[in-house]
């Protein structure tokens, strides 16, 4: 009887450390206690700029000069600033073109600048100047005429900007659409011959 009890009690001793070794085996595979993850939730996007949706302000394009240009043709019809304006700030840069003589086929002056597609918009101050007491009344006329060149080798020419009745007491402004224009000409129809049409502050908008 002893003994049987002796064995019963080894036989219990080790079933109780089996079950032990058995529950530390399990417990080391099974992941850590998910109490700390279960409540942090999915990860938070990095922040985006708050802007991103928004438009962001249009900058103006930048203007260049349009005397800094190419000249194509008409180059001969220009001219220098005359003396009596010499020195006077709002003649600052002038692009001086002389009118024409209005006999024969001389009714009109062209100057022809490059664009290459390249600017958008033309501005200037359209300036008259007769030296004769009696032409200071006249009129000058400028047009703003644009050069495309089609796909097929053609070249449209269509005036985007006109200005009238200009006159040394009352000069006018000129503006016109350059978008898609691969060439610039300027013409000038003075009411008398003798004068200069003159340019200023002609700047042209960079696409």
């Amino acid at each position: 009887m002893a003994v049987a009890v002796t064995v019963l009690g080894v036989l219990l001793a080790a079933a109780a450390l089996a079950r032990d070794v058995f529950d530390w085996r399990v417990g080391s595979g099974a992941p850590a206690a998910t109490a700390s993850t279960a409540g942090a939730g999915p990860a938070k996007p990095s922040a985006v700029n708050p802007d991103a949706g928004t438009s962001p302000s249009t900058a103006p394009s930048p203007s260049v000069r349009l005397d800094t240009l190419a000249v194509e043709a008409g180059a001969a019809s220009l001219g220098k600033l005359p003396r009596q304006l010499d020195g006077r700030p709002e003649y600052d840069r002038p692009i001086v073109i002389g009118c024409p003589t209005n006999s024969g086929a001389d009714k009109q002056r062209d100057v022809t600048y490059r664009l290459q597609r390249r600017y958008l918009d033309l501005t200037s101050t359209v300036r008259p100047f007769f030296s004769s007491p009696d032409d200071r009344d006249g009129i000058v006329l400028v047009y703003a005429q644009v050069a495309i060149r089609q796909a097929d080798g053609t070249i449209t020419r269509v005036t985007r900007g006109q200005q009238f009745d200009a006159r040394m007491d009352n000069p006018q402004k000129l503006a016109a659409d350059l978008e898609g224009a691969d060439e610039l000409t300027l013409r000038v129809q003075c009411q008398y011959p003798g004068g200069s049409v003159i340019l200023t502050d002609a700047t042209v908008s960079a696409a």
